[in-house]
């Protein structure tokens, strides 16, 4: 299977950098989860679930810049609506967030 895409593909994902602002526990989640809301600057509040507690505590993910994609539609997760999607390198059970190297406005893109 070609898993090839397009520039023209690629360019309709909007990425963004956002900063954690709350985090709480996913306890209806089916996997452990974490109920994240981003700041995205001129883009606003945004939330999402994410399943990156193997890594991460809740204190650690607080203030954190991550990147998201930002233009998915948003998804039902158990009793949640997850409104974007946040990126990270996936090892097994292990989740490492992608993050920029350093601090940057939220709602930069991301390309």
């Amino acid at each position: 299977m070609d898993k090839t895409i397009t520039f023209e593909d690629f360019s309709k994902t909007d990425l963004r950098v956002g900063t954690i602002i709350e985090v709480n526990d996913f306890p209806k989640a089916r996997k452990p989860a974490y109920q994240l809301t981003i700041d995205f600057g001129e883009l606003g509040i945004k939330k999402t679930s994410a399943q990156v507690t193997t890594l991460y505590q809740k204190e650690d993910l607080l203030h954190k810049q991550i990147v998201a994609v930002v233009n998915f539609p948003k998804k039902q997760i158990a009793n949640f609506m997850s409104e974007c999607l946040i990126l990270g390198a996936v090892n097994g059970k292990n989740v490492i967030l992608l993050n920029p190297e350093h601090q940057v406005k939220n709602g930069s893109v991301v390309s």
